[in-house]
């Protein structure tokens, strides 16, 4: 297979496994697809290393869980900007639709954010070792930190 489209695929699978965990649809922690080193810009908060990043997905899973809260995040036009032999920069757009209660919950207005990643090839597997991801549309029901707009640190990290 071409080495183009193997990356492709290799950068598709990264964005969609970090999702399905992301939106509880693989119970694998979302920080597992980082590098120890790592650094999450989002938003308003900026998330260091794989110890942070659990413990914000591990908090927003609780607030999640209590509040009945449903996401799904919808990631397209990937396009790879920059390819070194162990690092790619991937650009994608993904869009935030989230509701609350049992399925099929009541949407509301989606958020859009644009994410911009360096990954790299670490221990045999594609993994993010920067992520920036920047709101374009805030939906009502968007994370405050995808609606400040200064950054700052995870208050609670």
């Amino acid at each position: 297979m071409d080495a183009q489209i193997e990356l492709e695929r290799a950068m598709h699978r990264l964005q969609a496994d970090y999702w399905a965990r992301v939106d509880y649809l693989d119970a694998a922690p979302p920080e597992e697809l980082f590098t120890d080193d790592s650094v999450f810009e989002l938003g308003a908060i900026t998330l260091r290393g794989r110890t942070e990043l659990g413990e914000f997905f591990r908090r927003r899973r609780e607030a999640s869980d209590a509040a009945g809260r449903v996401t799904r995040h919808l990631s397209a036009n990937l396009r790879l900007l920059r390819v070194e032999p162990e690092s790619v920069e991937v650009a994608t757009t993904v869009l935030v639709m989230s509701g609350y209660g049992a399925l099929p919950a009541t949407s509301s207005i989606p958020s859009v954010g644009d994410f911009q990643d360096l990954c790299v090839l670490s221990g045999g597997h594609w993994r993010f070792r920067r992520r920036r991801a920047t709101s374009v549309f805030a939906g009502p029901d968007a994370a405050p930190f995808a609606r400040a707009a200064e950054p700052q640190r995870d208050p609670q990290g």
